[in-house]
């Protein structure tokens, strides 16, 4: 065997390895945000004849491939594509409220907050009083308050904060306060932690998401370039990690279809590619007027399955009767009621926050 024969030999082998290594990697990294997307157990409503508990709602087993987004991740994306900073609210943060003589930004206590919950998993937020405007803002960009408010965010999908975190947090800011002769206000950090297992256990009651897979009929894969181009047609928006989404007007995520195989839709591989079935997700807890999206998520999933000559089934690939619908929506009501009923109502900037 000649050299050149030799050269386009190894050539050849180093191109195969290397789009194997290009395929394990993207798998590897769908298959990352797809346990980051719902890191806490969820609950599906569409399994059936299992134990009741709290509405008849089960213990979710989760699709092979959750949204992203989800993630989380953000989970089905961050809802609103430029969202207002966010400040402190008593409801889902633990707040230390902080008076001073002299006004001040509070960067530096903030950045001291940052570091110190860098490993918690859970937001910090400063933000200041206006007395122009009779609001808080969120602290920064050089403006000066004599009233400043740290929050530390008690729940998220990671699980609930610590007692000694919230200890932590709190001796940082009365510290910070002592140095510029300020005075703090805070609630007993016992009493904040039981507040926050509330919460979190309210989270993992609620925190549901509804997927409908179209399978193939017979066994037949789908191509994903009708995939893509019924996806298209229907409004969805294929992103760069392989995720088709359904965005609302206010550019806000409505629901996600992912490939139901463990591997991403890649733009560049649509045309390549075949699926034995596709999932369509919504992630109830953060999407505003979920029951109008659960319908659309149903009618589009609907008109994939009669143009891909597929069928409607649920996690177990149970087919999907219109009975089982009507429950699933009685179901998503009782959920949607009890948010609202905490003031935490889906799609919110609290649930958006504390379903991330």
């Amino acid at each position: 065997m000649g050299d050149l024969q030799i050269s386009l030999l190894v050539i050849g082998v180093l191109a195969v390895a290397a789009v194997y290594l290009f395929n394990w990697w993207q798998e590897r990294q769908f298959r990352r945000r797809s346990e980051q997307a719902f890191a806490r157990e969820h609950e599906d409503v569409l399994l059936e004849g299992a134990p009741a508990r709290d509405a008849d709602l089960v213990e979710r087993v989760e699709p092979k491939i959750a949204a992203e987004s989800a993630a989380r991740p953000a989970t089905v994306r961050a809802a609103v594509k430029s969202p207002t900073p966010a400040v402190p609210d008593p409801i889902i943060d633990y707040v230390v409220e902080v008076g001073l003589r002299t006004a001040a930004d509070g960067v530096d206590l903030h950045d001291e907050l940052l570091a110190l919950a860098a490993g918690w998993g859970k937001p910090v937020l400063a933000a200041g009083y206006d007395r122009g405007s009779d609001a808080w803002h969120a602290a920064g960009g050089g403006r000066q308050y004599s009233q400043l408010r740290f929050a530390l965010q008690m729940s998220n999908r990671a699980g609930c904060v610590e007692q000694g975190q919230l200890t932590s947090f709190r001796d940082a800011a009365v510290k910070w306060a002592e140095r510029n002769r300020g005075e703090v206000k805070y609630s007993d950090v016992a009493e904040a932690h039981a507040m926050a297992v509330q919460l979190d256990r309210f989270c993992a009651d609620v925190d549901i998401a509804i997927g409908i897979n179209v399978v193939a009929r017979d066994g037949s894969p789908f191509s994903g370039t009708k995939i893509r181009a019924l996806a298209e047609a229907a409004g969805l928006k294929l992103e760069p990690d392989g995720v088709f989404i359904a965005y609302g007007e206010r550019g806000d995520a409505r629901f996600t279809l992912d490939n139901h195989e463990p591997m991403p839709f890649v733009p560049e591989q649509m045309k390549t590619l075949f699926t034995s079935g596709i999932t369509f997700l919504l992630d109830v807890p953060r999407v505003d007027a979920a029951m109008q999206a659960f319908d659309t998520m149903f009618e589009t999933a609907g008109n994939f399955a009669a143009a891909l000559d597929g069928s409607l089934v649920d996690d177990n690939r149970h087919p999907l009767s219109g009975g089982a619908i009507d429950t699933i929506r009685q179901r998503l009501k009782v959920i949607l009621a009890k948010m609202d009923a905490a003031q935490i109502a889906a799609g919110g900037a609290r649930a958006r926050r504390l379903f991330s």
